[in-house]
């Protein structure tokens, strides 16, 4: 980064910034993510050397430079260097020598995909954020746990900072904060304001479309637009909205917007397989309590009640496939598994017609297969998640906890299923050790 882009971010956070400055700063920081950590760096060093320093007298003594001696850069990094060194005094010290990194306790929800600093580990429900890095939510839940009496909630997509253990930079998305520790602190930043928990709960809104909103939920909140030295307390039921550089416009607080603990999610189908529970289309499959397989079969199974419903949005259907003892799975043909509503086949995935040989996705909207970027192939564990709100599909290697999507599409929001359907074409197999649907959200 630039020598200005430290200067801006030093004055954004002593409120010294002009409005126009200010303002092209927000823009930059949701088109920039590399200015946006930067920013964030910032802040969890301002924020802790505050709590080191603060109260406590500051005593200076004027030291003589020869500008001769000593060009301009030089005293510039040699502050650099100082803020540095402080830094890392207050973060690593310890008896031995050795860093103790500071961490945040985060658990998702079972259709949550997520990564930090680019990595995305697949089949992990919970994990451990360093301080300093950054989560992406792409869809699903997080909740953070940054210190004892600390918590927040995220909801996909999103993307938090955990600056400190009391305090937290949303870059984009939904949360909401509880702090519960009687006399604790706790800050959430955004690009455009901050607000300061003074024992309470509320929930923040960025999006790089409009305006951050504050909605608080129970107690105080403090909210200060950044650039402005001076903010404004809001209470319960309250709720504030960014209006231009140093206007906050109030508003009734809408507590139904933010979730408040992690989704729970139930199975409507699962265990062994019972052929009472299987309709037979056509064909002659196998049908085990361990598996269903077979050559040019169909098999239907109604489910109990319509889904995904409104209290439960998102199904997640994993479904494992072996490989046949007789014929063969990627063929012309199709092999895998359909959803239907009202008898009519809405929704595909597996091994679709054609001569492709990998999973793939067919949404049935008269628009060809969706194929993953790249082949995704043979028998394997494939989880399918569908939100009913959006409309979104998407597949997944493995079950849940899922990992990234390897192909997404779309349906009409509010679609649900009443039936599924196992089988494969006349010169397709498909063997299946288990199917396992969820339904929550």
């Amino acid at each position: 980064m630039k020598r200005t882009d430290h200067r801006m971010i030093q004055q954004v956070l002593d409120g010294s910034i002009s409005q126009a400055a200010f303002d092209g700063f927000q823009q930059r920081m949701r088109a920039e993510p590399e200015l946006a950590k930067l920013y964030g760096d910032y802040a969890m060093l301002h924020h802790s050397l505050c709590e080191e320093f603060e109260g406590e007298p500051f005593t200076a003594k004027v030291v003589p430079i020869s500008r001769r001696s000593f060009p301009a850069w030089i005293g510039w990094f040699a502050a650099a260097a100082a803020v540095v060194i402080v830094a890392v005094s207050i973060y690593w010290k310890t008896p031995g020598g050795h860093p103790v990194p500071v961490t945040a306790a985060v658990r998702f929800s079972p259709d949550a995909v997520w990564q930090i600093e680019g990595a995305s580990p697949v089949g992990r429900s919970s994990v451990n954020l360093q301080q300093g890095a950054t989560l992406e939510l792409f869809q699903g839940q997080a909740s953070l746990s940054p210190s004892p009496g600390v918590s927040a909630l995220l909801e996909g997509p999103s993307t938090l900072t955990f600056v400190s253990p009391e305090s937290l930079h949303l870059g984009e998305g939904r949360g909401c904060f509880r702090l519960e520790k009687s006399g604790g602190k706790l800050e959430v930043t955004t690009a455009a304001m901050s607000a300061v928990d003074l024992g309470t709960e509320f929930g923040i809104e960025t999006h790089r479309d409009r305006p951050d909103e504050l909605h608080v939920l129970d107690g105080k909140v403090r909210m200060r637009i950044n650039g402005n030295r001076d903010g404004e307390v809001l209470s319960a039921g309250e709720a504030g909205r960014v209006s231009g550089a140093n206007s906050i416009e109030r508003f009734a607080a809408d507590g139904y917007r933010f979730a408040k603990s992690l989704s729970q999610f139930e199975s409507i189908v699962s265990g062994v397989f019972v052929t009472a529970e299987w309709r037979v289309d056509y064909g002659n499959p196998a049908i085990s309590q361990d598996r269903i397989e077979g050559l040019n079969y169909s098999v239907f199974r109604r489910l109990p009640k319509p889904e995904p419903d409104e209290s439960k949005p998102i199904l997640l259907a994993t479904l494992e496939v072996e490989r046949p003892s007789n014929g063969e799975f990627h063929t012309d043909g199709w092999a895998g598994m359909s959803f239907f509503s009202m008898g009519t086949e809405v929704l595909f995935f597996g091994d679709s017609f054609g001569p492709e040989r990998t999973w793939s996705l067919d949404v049935k909207q008269r628009i060809p297969v969706i194929l993953p970027g790249n082949p995704v192939t043979g028998p394997r564990t494939v989880t399918l998640r569908f939100d009913r709100r959006s409309g979104d599909v998407s597949l997944h290697e493995g079950s849940v906890p899922l990992g990234p999507a390897f192909c997404s599409g779309k349906l009409p929001a509010g679609v649900t299923f009443d039936e599924v359907r196992i089988g494969a074409s006349s010169s397709a197999a498909l063997t299946v050790r288990s199917l396992v649907i969820l339904v929550g959200g």
